[in-house]
């Protein structure tokens, strides 16, 4: 008679044991039951008294040495000795054997395959049930049958995996390679080495793509291979989704897959298109246990687009009027985004340039989207698409030039077109401008379209309900009052604001060279248009966004410095309050503390040390796009637990005009050393 591979274990075990070994650690260990336990003790017994090396004996519930003659045992189970399943390798096995054995596992056959008595499989079964129908799979049993797996395959596919990584040590993959070549050899009929068939269709792999899988020394994927044939073969596959299977068919990955499969053929080995794809996906990397259900990585896909919009309001500063439409536009693109990301499957987008010269800010936000949202850093052609999706919302002329357009006024309300005349002629009179002009009449106004236009000039009084930030009621002769407030909206649009550093530079060099008196002019608005219509005479204000200026006057010098231990709070208040005072009647305050009360406070976490905060000032007297800091000598801690030493508030006065003011933000406080700079002029280093 032999040893089986347990009584080889204990044995070897004894041999070492000074003071025994207790029957107890002998179950625990192996995870059988007492009566396995004394039956691998008589087999022990009989094999030492068959060669006359002594015997094994059992003295108060410990295994004790009875006479054994070790060395010549040594000799004879030293080269033997293999190392034994524990009770978490057996139930992996077991799993294993009932998902992709050829014949149905039952107590009896389990039995014989662990060496393990019927009390000991029904309580390993117990125990795979449970931890199963956590994955959202169920072990059941028919009489005759035996005991199958059921679930979603593509859930029972990654369990597997689980289960073969539990399994990564040396002797316990020896196992499963047997096993699993032994299965395919009686479900094939054909005796060949089929590891070695996966590792060659690895090595095509390789050779088609001019790369190399970078595998675990272990082999497991090639097992996952195996695994893919043998559930494969009986009906059982991997369902994928449209774009998923779009995704993976474009590849070149795919395409060598597929032209390995058709040499599968000459060896009994015929897959559905479905293991192509599933077989693709391994080499590309899938890793199989990022989720452990479909749902879960279904419901992850959903989540994504809600995530990308919401980050891109907190990095834009900007509230989607049409929340539902700009979802339903991202989620036909996100699917596949996910796949690619997923694979590892580069795309080009040909409109990637363009994107990026036409809407540098929008393409900046979407990249910060991104990686706020957790998709990490994205290529510029994904982000290109994104960009495009996330400002279907968005109005095309502010993409364009930066904000609301720059070159159209509406008219509302104009009887004749002598007084559509007249206002033209002053508004050209008062701006220099010749903007485009549209008229509307106000039984036919949209409000949600009003935002499109530099500005509006209504001629009748319109409802609350109707009246937008950019929209000034006049007469038909302008007053002073009607062209401070047209110069207000003008001021504010990005296109116009871009020369604002340029021209009151040259307005400060002029204004030390010229007496006191002449202080009141050169502050004018009047002077400002002027010298806009010279700088902007031969591109109409259409140069290229690429050059947003980042010296953004918007951006206040004055820096708020609170004391220790200020509440994120205090320090939001702090800058509403300094907000408002640029801004006449305002009710800022007011407005953040309700905000914060009401939890809907907007802000973005740009750095380490930068926290940008949105307050709006829309309908406010005198509300203009402007940014302060507020600053701390200890990290201001927000509610998401994240701190920062430095707030950026920036006031908005529309959905768009303080773009230009966020995109130089971005890039200037995006530079640790200025921020250092900033705080250690401000005494918070």
């Amino acid at each position: 008679m032999s040893l089986k591979s347990r009584q080889l274990s204990i044995l070897h075990a004894l041999s070492t044991g000074v003071d025994g070994i207790s029957l107890s650690s002998l179950m625990s260990e192996y995870g059988i039951s007492r009566r396995t336990v004394y039956y691998d003790i008589s087999g022990i017994n009989d094999w030492l008294r068959e060669r006359d090396l002594g015997a094994v004996a059992i003295d108060r519930q410990l295994l004790l040495d009875d006479g054994v003659c070790w060395e010549k045992v040594a000799k004879l189970i030293g080269i033997r000795y293999a190392r034994t399943l524990s009770v978490a390798e057996r139930q992996s096995m077991t799993f294993l054997r009932i998902a992709l054995s050829g014949d149905r596992e039952t107590i009896g056959s389990l039995m014989a395959a662990f060496e393990v008595s019927r009390n000991t499989v029904i309580a390993d079964i117990r125990d795979l049930k449970q931890s199963v129908s956590a994955v959202g799979l169920r072990i059941t049993s028919n009489a005759g049958a035996g005991y199958e797996v059921i679930g979603d395959e593509l859930t029972i596919r990654k369990h597997t995996w689980s289960e073969l990584q539990s399994l990564s040590a040396a002797e316990c993959v020896s196992t499963v390679r047997r096993f699993l070549q032994e299965t395919l050899t009686r479900l094939v009929d054909n005796d060949i080495d089929y590891y070695e068939l996966c590792r060659s269709l690895i090595k095509q792999y390789e050779s088609d793509l001019k790369t190399r899988c970078f595998l675990g020394s272990n082999g497991l994927e090639g097992m996952m291979i195996q695994v893919s044939w043998l559930r494969g073969l009986r009906g059982n596959w991997v369902a994928m989704g449209r774009e998923e299977e779009v995704t993976l068919m474009g590849t070149v990955s795919y395409r060598s897959v597929r032209n390995s499969v058709a040499k599968l053929k000459t060896v009994g080995i015929t897959l559905p298109s479905q293991e192509v794809l599933y077989i693709t996906s391994l080499l590309l990397g899938i890793k199989t246990t990022d989720f452990a259900l479909q749902t879960e990585e279904d419901e992850y896909v959903a989540n994504l687009a809600e995530r990308l919009i919401t980050s891109f309001e907190r990095v834009g500063c900007v509230t989607f009027q049409n929340k539902e439409y700009v979802r339903e536009q991202l989620s036909h693109h996100i699917r596949p985004l996910y796949y690619r990301q997923k694979y590892g499957i580069s795309v080009h987008n040909p409109l990637t340039v363009e994107v990026q010269e036409m809407y540098p800010m929008a393409f900046e936000f979407a990249r910060r989207a991104a990686i706020e949202s957790g998709m990490g850093q994205l290529s510029d052609d994904e982000l290109a698409y994104l960009t495009i999706y996330l400002s279907s919302d968005l109005d095309s002329r502010m993409l364009e030039d930066g904000e609301t357009s720059a070159n159209k006024v509406l008219l509302v309300g104009a009887d004749n077109m002598s007084t559509a005349t007249l206002v033209k002629d002053q508004l050209f009179e008062a701006c220099g401008i010749s903007f485009e002009y549209e008229y509307a009449d106000p039984s036919h106004l949209r409000r949600w379209a009003l935002d499109g236009y530099a500005l509006v000039v209504s001629l009748v009084p319109l409802p609350r309900e109707m009246r937008s930030d950019n929209m000034v009621e006049v007469t038909p002769f302008l007053s002073e009052e009607n062209k401070r407030q047209a110069y207000s909206v003008l001021r504010s649009n990005r296109v116009i604001s871009r020369y604002d550093s340029l021209i009151e530079g040259i307005v400060g060099i002029v204004g030390r060279n010229v007496p006191s008196s002449a202080s009141e002019w050169l502050s004018s608005d009047k002077l400002h248009f002027e010298l806009f219509k010279f700088f902007d005479d031969r591109d109409r204000g259409f140069m290229s966004p690429l050059d947003v200026r980042l010296d953004d006057s918007h951006i206040s010098p004055d820096r708020v410095v609170l004391f220790r231990g200020v509440t994120w709070r205090e320090a939001v208040l702090a800058g509403a309050r300094e907000l408002q005072g640029i801004g006449g009647k305002s009710h800022l305050v007011e407005r953040m503390g309700n905000i914060m009360e009401d939890s809907r406070l907007l802000y973005y976490h740009m750095s380490d040390d930068v926290t940008v905060v949105r307050c709006p000032m829309q309908g406010d007297e005198g509300a203009r796009v402007e940014a302060r800091i507020v600053m701390a000598p200890e990290p201001i801690e927000f509610p998401d637990g994240r701190a920062s030493k430095l707030v950026i508030c920036v006031s908005t006065i529309n959905r768009y005009s303080h773009w230009g003011t966020l995109y130089s933000i971005y890039q200037h406080f995006s530079d640790n050393e200025y921020v250092r700079q900033v705080m250690e002029e401000s005494g918070c280093a």
